[in-house]
């Protein structure tokens, strides 16, 4: 559970290739419950806790969770670290399992230890689809569509009333 203590009260349950997460009240981090499968020898489903992370060029999994799902590293890669710092680490591919029954097949990931989860989810997964964050009515809502299917524009539409607030 992140450090705010936040629970996720609800997540879409129909199916689709998209899903929203929302939270009680303003939350300081996006997370979800994931599945998550070895995309080589899929026996075994692992659910963990995932963070997203739009400063994340790619996706990171614990160690520990390399080793539940028995993965097998295909190779090494130098993962650059906030210190700047640069890691030589394992990497894997493994498929993902979204809220909502999104799946995405064959994410190469990079063993590491996040802060507060078991998985950050980078750009190199929110890049495939449309990711959008709200905070309205003091309420945090997340919501992810895969593929992308138009452009979301905040402003286009926006118009100011007399007094100068935006509309």
């Amino acid at each position: 559970m992140p450090k705010n203590n936040l629970r996720v009260v609800k997540s879409t349950t129909t199916y689709g290739n998209c899903f929203t997460t929302s939270y009680p009240k303003i939350s300081s981090t996006l997370d979800n419950d994931v599945f998550l499968e070895s995309a080589i020898d899929s026996n075994e489903k692992l659910r963990v806790k995932a963070l997203w992370d739009t400063g994340a060029n790619g996706s990171l999994i614990r160690p520990e969770i390399a080793t539940k799902l028995n993965l097998k590293s295909i190779g090494k890669a130098l993962m650059s670290t906030p210190s700047g710092t640069d890691v030589p680490s394992n990497v894997y591919y493994i498929n993902l399992h979204l809220p909502n029954k999104v799946a995405i097949s064959e994410i190469r990931v990079v063993e590491g230890i996040p802060n507060n989860c078991d998985m950050l989810i980078g750009m190199d997964v929110i890049g495939l689809g449309d990711f959008a964050v709200t905070n309205y009515n003091g309420k945090t809502v997340f919501s992810f569509r895969i593929p992308s299917i138009e452009k979301i524009d905040f402003v286009n539409g926006a118009y100011f009333t007399p007094s100068g607030d935006i509309r």
